[in-house]
């Protein structure tokens, strides 16, 4: 049976943490964004080493929130040039002080995600992958990107994004290091 797990988080967003006094407020509460890779059972290929490439391809199915239900979001996008897809976000994000400077708006796109329905999606994967080291063979799997969201009472929500499936989907070895991919023409499908 196929599931999509998540894995450890490469990064996260703490809005209105004591430690980071640029993004406290008293006009909200705290919210907290985590990247993670939702790893996809059943999409994977054995690749010999660095430099020999492997065809991965397979589908997965999944249900989860859709980071377009939001209005919010979708007018950020457009006022402020976000890339798309979970990576275009995550960047702008992460970038200087857009998170501090936006929190507001960003807190109400996250409402607006996490209250959404949840719909079911595909990810198609096709790319080719290869190892991180010469001659060193590497069990690779397939990943796409998802943002948790969790909200100031401690409720969570996964949600993704299918505007950028060459940036959202990749490879993974078995300690979830990204492995380089190339000819990347994975889709994600409503």
């Amino acid at each position: 049976m196929e599931y999509m797990a998540l894995h450890p988080f490469e990064h996260e967003v703490i809005f209105n943490d004591p430690r980071n006094k640029a993004m406290d407020s008293t006009s909200t509460t705290g919210w907290k964004v985590t990247k993670k890779k939702g790893s996809l059972s059943g999409v994977g290929v054995s690749v010999s080493g660095a430099g020999a490439y492997a065809e991965m391809s397979g589908n997965f199915s999944f249900t989860l929130k859709h980071m377009e239900s939001s209005r919010k979001y979708n007018k950020m996008v457009n006022d402020y040039k976000i890339s798309g897809g979970v990576s275009g976000f995550w960047s702008w994000l992460t970038f200087g002080a857009n998170a501090s400077t936006h929190k507001e708006e960003i807190q109400e796109a996250l409402k607006e995600m996490s209250s959404s329905e949840e719909v079911n999606g595909t990810v198609e994967v096709k790319l080719m992958v290869t190892g991180l080291y010469p001659n060193v063979q590497v069990d690779a799997s397939a990943y796409v990107l998802v943002l948790q969201i969790t909200d100031d009472q401690g409720s969570t929500a996964t949600v993704f994004s299918d505007t950028a499936p060459k940036n959202d989907v990749g490879a993974q070895d078995e300690n979830y290091n990204n492995l380089p991919v190339k000819d990347n023409e994975s889709t994600i499908v409503l």
